[in-house]
């Protein structure tokens, strides 16, 4: 290969190359904060996407604050779809970039591997391989002499296999920027170094500026593209951005004879460490279990920082490299490299508008793989951008997925530690983070810990995901094929179906919606009718201007001006925004999530259960499916719901929290003979799952529309009221369907979700929900499909196999009674 070589590059030409400005322009439509590889790509794509007046703002120069010292890997592949149409074209960009604006990025495609030194590795990387199939990404499963193969210096008698992605490779990553730069300054972007953010300036509550130590310049959307400086510059206009810096690590040796240009770099997840070859030279970075977290006041604002070596924390990684190069036994090192980088609690980073600000948009948090989404997210962010919402799925990595407490510093300084690793860690179906717990407990926390819970968290709430009885804190193990929860999960799905089971949902979203306007302003949003009787329950749609599903709540009429909303835990802040910017003056949103705690009783004798603890008529006629009203319940007032998103008959029992405790002591009192069983998370999923029920951010989101999505039950187009997206949905009725959502059923094998769908030798869709399925026997999932629904023929690819599947437009679990429509 004779493509140069660039890390470390704190020499890079930008000025020569971009022209920058010496005066601050008094405004422009788009302003980027930030002059690293996000915040270049954002500007180069939005250009492409025809916006022209942008100004790219950088405190120092371009690259100074991380994108200097990445490694530069490129990797097409990531763990879910949605992300790898982020990273698929990324290689083919940066090869583009060099022949568009005449900046050699430095592309090489020698190839990236992973290796296994465990089955349960394998198993996890062949994953990877039914993706990188599904979007036409060349891959390869090898054998320890194939690998020996292509890395000749390693160690392979102790690996399992591994997958070989020939295409992916390395690029210079400070030329990447400076390519992205260039193309966008020569359409027209103006490139403004050596200027400081210091605030914003609001106009009713909207952005419409920045502060800097040159000026103001005003703005119709800022860009937050500021690495790890993001979370603080987004305090100063008061809204959360969740992410945190810790110490990243490489370390480059002394020339060596094992290196070899034409090798693919070395991912050895099991060692946490990656291995790639520069200028006859390994380098080795690290993603260590237990990161170092860096408050951001301790790092300096002046650009190119770097901590100096500490061989100390390196030295277990460096181990495993040896262990895997043994030529690593002998060789000196020539750099030692330790400077920052941000992360985010979950691992993913944090793109799209800020739903409290309008206007102020944020793309960070690129937990180090900035160079390998760089281009996509650019892409993503600028067509955002333009046409006014995304234009691909981005629900798991949108800023609105992470609540607003969340950039809470210590609880991010300890999840950190935690981050940094996790993203070589095993990513385990069910795995829960071990950091930064018991930030938000439901009120029964002990009590269910009691009752033999083993406490999950999500949204930050620690809830509970299975039961085992007489037990605290059950040992979790962790399979691909049987972990230790499936005996109890299986359980308490039969409890569920047969008997009885106790949820705890208070973590689900909750908001108050009430005030002269509240009727006009709730059928303006729903597609369904919610002009409905005091006490009646209606499962809705909040859709788009497009169709798009933006949220699929249950909305409960409490009176003649009051509404309860009710979304999935992840959803809270994402609803919030969807109803404060959606409705008019005079309706009032209150969250009332934290002020309510939910009991859920469901199963065939769950009626049975209740009467025990009220004189209420629960019969069919006294309290009818999709109905609410305040009874007493033990010796508390109990708003009770009759719903169940298990597909059985059920009561959702809400409480103000302080009565929660005496309520669960009542229920749990009125067991008797009726065989209640604690029932969890996972559980309650499985049921769902059985039953065909959608999942918003998983099956559905804003580029789904109802009728693809077997939901058209819950438009109502003839309904008085217009609402949002009528027409599109009007038109999307008639549409001819490209793609369905499908139930899946495999009698023989275990899904956890993301499998591909096939069938012979075509790649038909992927499933977005799976798990095992207890009341069918096997697994269970929801998936979707382009093309027709044949009956027969279908598939599964399961870990590399290919496992005979039935799927089917309606549910395979469909009981008779009480459910809601799917």
């Amino acid at each position: 290969m004779t493509i140069p070589e660039h890390l470390a590059n704190k020499d890079l030409d930008a000025a020569a190359i971009l022209s920058p400005l010496t005066e601050l322009p008094a405004r422009a439509r788009v302003v980027i904060v930030g002059g690293g590889i996000i915040g270049s790509s954002v500007a180069y794509h939005l250009t492409r996407a025809g916006e022209r007046d942008v100004v790219l703002l950088e405190r120092g120069r371009l690259t100074n604050g991380t994108t200097w010292h990445a490694a530069g890997l490129v990797s097409q592949v990531r763990g879910t779809h949605a992300l790898t149409q982020l990273t698929k074209d990324n290689a083919a960009t940066y090869e583009r970039l060099t022949v568009e604006t005449g900046v050699e990025t430095g592309m090489r495609r020698n190839g990236a591997m992973t290796i296994a030194r465990t089955p349960g590795r394998l198993q996890e990387a062949m994953y990877g391989v039914a993706m990188a199939k599904d979007v036409g990404v060349e891959v390869e499963v090898l054998g320890r002499d194939e690998i020996k193969g292509y890395w000749p210096a390693a160690n392979v008698d102790d690996l399992y296999g591994a997958v070989n992605f020939p295409t992916d490779g390395t690029v210079n990553p400070g030329d990447a920027a400076l390519a992205f730069a260039k193309g966008a300054v020569d359409l027209g972007v103006r490139y403004v170094p050596d200027t400081a953010v210091t605030g914003f300036t609001m106009t009713e509550g909207r952005v419409t500026g920045l502060e800097t130590g040159r000026g103001v310049i005003e703005a119709e959307t800022v860009v937050l593209a500021a690495g790890l400086w993001t979370s603080e510059l987004a305090r100063l206009a008061g809204v959360s951005v969740a992410l945190y810096p810790a110490e990243h690590v490489w370390v480059m040796t002394e020339e060596g004879e094992g290196p070899r240009e034409e090798a693919p770099f070395l991912r050895d997840l099991d060692g946490y460490l990656y291995i790639r070859h520069y200028r006859g030279r390994y380098v080795i970075g690290a993603f260590e279990p237990k990161g170092k977290p860096k408050p951001v006041h301790e790092i300096t604002t002046e650009g190119f920082a770097e901590f100096g070596p500490d061989w100390d924390h390196f030295a277990p990684v460096l181990t495993a490299a040896r262990e895997r190069i043994p030529e690593l036994e002998t060789i000196g090192f020539s750099h030692y490299l330790r400077a920052p980088e941000s992360f985010t609690p979950d691992s993913n980073f944090q793109l799209g508008y800020v739903p409290e600000v309008p206007g102020l948009f944020v793309a960070a948090g690129f937990n180090s793989q900035g160079i390998i989404y760089g281009p996509g997210a650019g892409r993503a962010a600028a067509e955002w951008i333009v046409e006014g919402h995304p234009t691909m799925d981005l629900v798991e990595v949108d800023v609105a997925r992470t609540g607003r407490w969340a950039n809470q510093r210590a609880f991010l300084h300890e999840r950190t530690v935690e981050s940094l690793g996790g993203l070589y860690e095993m990513h385990w179906p069910g795995k829960q983070p071990v950091t930064a717990r018991g930030v938000r407990r439901v009120p029964l926390y002990a009590q269910l810990r009691e009752a033999g819970a083993e406490m999950g968290q999500a949204a930050g709430w620690e809830r509970a995901n299975w039961f085992e009885p007489g037990t605290v804190d059950p040992e979790v193990t962790h399979s691909f094929t049987d972990p230790s929860w499936f005996g109890p999960l299986a359980e308490e799905v039969r409890a569920t179906r047969e008997g009885v089971a106790l949820y705890d949902l208070t973590t689900y979203s909750k908001f108050l919606v009430q005030g002269p306007e509240a009727l006009a302003g709730m059928q303006r949003l729903c597609a369904s009718n919610v002009d409905v009787p005091v006490g009646r329950i209606v499962y809705t749609l909040l859709c788009n201007e497009r169709g798009g599903i933006e949220m699929d709540p249950t909305v409960t009429r409490l009176g003649e001006d009051r509404f309860l909303v009710l979304a999935p835990t992840l959803a809270q802040r994402h609803t919030e925004m969807l109803l404060r910017n959606g409705l008019p003056p005079g309706a009032t949103v209150t969250d009332v999530t934290s002020g309510w705690a939910t009991l859920h009783l469901a199963g065939p004798r769950s009626r049975e259960l209740l009467g025990r603890l009220t004189d209420e008529d629960l019969s069919n006629e006294g309290f009818p499916f999709l109905t609410s009203r305040e009874i007493e319940a033990g010796r508390a007032k109990v708003w009770a719901y009759r719903v169940s998103f298990t597909g059985e008959l059920g009561w959702e029992l809400s409480v103000p929290t302080e009565f929660v405790a005496d309520l669960y002591e009542y229920v749990v009192a009125a067991d008797a003979e009726l065989g209640l069983r604690h029932a969890g998370a996972f559980a309650f999923d499985a049921a769902r799952i059985e039953r065909g029920f959608r999942s918003w951010g998983h099956d559905i989101g804003p580029l789904d529309d109802p009728y693809q999505s077997g939901l058209g039950f819950a438009v109502h187009l003839k309904k008085d009221a217009d609402f949002v997206g009528r027409e599109a949905l009007a038109a999307r009725r008639e549409a001819p369907r490209e793609r369905r959502l499908v139930s899946v059923h495999v009698p023989d094998g275990v899904l956890w979700h993301g499998e591909s769908l096939v069938r012979g030798d075509e790649r038909r869709g992927h499933l977005t929900s799976a798990g095992i399925a207890p009341t069918l026997g096997g697994s269970a999932g929801i998936a979707w499909v382009h093309g027709e629904v044949e009956p027969d023929g279908w598939g599964v690819e399961i870990r590399g196999e290919v496992v005979p599947a039935v799927i089917g437009e309606t549910s395979f679990y469909d009981p008779k009674g009480d459910r809601l429509r799917s």
